[in-house]
């Protein structure tokens, strides 16, 4: 059954100042809420910059990415929240159900971590102290990221090759804040969804969160400049190698992974490894796929920009940086992500009867965010 007990100072991390009540608010709600509201109004003041301009495509592209993504989090988040609204009375429900009609969810799940982490109540699974539902705003945050953080990003970086306009100051905060935000979400999904969630502050685990955050901030950029720069000159075709490599993958992970058959399997398999086209997750935890993902990543990147790079025939200076940075980030991007991969212990450098100690630990990780979410399994364990 779960248990509500008031968090210690040695449950979670050695170090008090950082288990502070205040600083937890501060990491955890305060820093990524500021974050995702900055992303959102830099883009919509962006829009209507578009907008004054004369410039109404452009304006209805980056406004358009900004309303979807905010209605397809609001509506997951319900989805999300809906066997912890049936646990509340009728008026709180109509409440919550007036909330998302407002497109609000996304700020009631802050005020409700703001409200847990306030009064100190989290919930002890197989002797780890974790938050009940604190898997929802990782989600959401990722699912925000790749409907509208990199796609506004790629959005300005083809605005910027097909104009040829100088730069403006906002929309470099802007572009600056879509890849922050998108790094930023999936440095967390990655952080909670593996062994890291459980682990004490220590240097190693800093210096691992650090390598994440370096290998995802190259990565995305790469293939953000890529999608950007081979839509600026081919338009809607840009679809064709990223839906390529989205049917291989899937077909691979439906050949491979009994699982993975029925209709709802296959519905989110199809969403994890849309997901995985912009930005290695979910194909971490299988080896193959990994590798997979990895050189079709790797290939469409290099020949998207190359194929640009050959059609404008060197029209710009930054033609051949482009193209540099490119190759050299996915290739960047490939090598951080092997390392990775070996820290986890997915992949092994000397033998291969070694222990797979870091996939017990995400399996591990995998099974207390069920009984999170599934608190009546645990019940049913304490009966037997």
């Amino acid at each position: 059954m779960e248990e509500i007990a008031p968090l210690k100072e040695d449950d979670l991390f050695p170090c008090p100042f950082y288990d502070r009540r205040d600083l937890q608010i501060l990491r955890l709600v305060v820093i990524p809420l500021v974050l995702y509201l900055s992303d959102i109004i830099t883009d919509v003041l962006l829009a209507a910059q578009y907008y004054r301009s004369g410039d109404t495509v452009w304006s209805s592209w980056t406004l358009g990415l900004v309303v979807l993504s905010f209605i397809v989090m609001n509506v997951s988040s319900a989805w999300l929240n809906r066997n912890e609204a049936k646990a509340k009375s009728a008026m709180i429900r109509r409440g919550w159900c007036f909330s998302y009609l407002l497109q609000i969810g996304i700020f009631l799940e802050y005020g409700d971590l703001q409200v847990k982490l306030w009064r100190r109540q989290f919930i002890r699974v197989r002797g780890i102290l974790v938050l009940k539902n604190m898997y929802n705003l990782p989600i959401l945050h990722m699912m925000g990221a790749m409907l509208e953080s990199i796609p506004q990003l790629c959005l300005q970086i083809c605005i910027i090759a097909i104009t040829g306009q100088k730069i403006s100051f906002l929309k470099m905060i802007t572009m600056a804040l879509s890849l922050l935000s998108a790094v930023k979400a999936a440095v967390v999904l990655l952080y909670y969804t593996s062994s890291l969630m459980v682990e004490k502050l220590t240097g190693g685990l800093v210096a691992r969160v650090v390598l994440i955050f370096i290998w995802k901030l190259i990565e995305i950029s790469a293939r953000a400049l890529a999608i950007g720069l081979f839509a600026s000159a081919f338009k809607e075709w840009v679809v064709v190698p990223i839906g390529v490599q989205w049917l291989t993958m899937m077909f691979v992970t439906f050949c491979t992974d009994e699982d993975d058959q029925g209709c709802v399997d296959v519905f989110f398999s199809g969403l994890a490894m849309a997901l995985d086209t912009g930005t290695t997750i979910k194909t971490l935890d299988h080896k193959r796929r990994f590798w997979l993902n990895t050189v079709l990543t790797l290939v469409g990147n290099v020949a998207m920009v190359s194929v640009w790079v050959s059609q404008r025939a060197g029209k710009d200076w930054f033609d051949m940086p482009a193209l540099m940075y490119v190759v050299l980030g996915s290739v960047m991007g490939a090598v951080i992500g092997v390392v990775e991969m070996v820290i986890r212990g997915e992949i092994t450098c000397c033998s291969d009867d070694t222990e797979d100690y870091e996939t017990a630990n995400v399996i591990t990780a995998k099974q207390d965010q069920e009984d999170v979410e599934n608190p009546s399994d645990l019940e049913e364990e304490d009966a037997v």
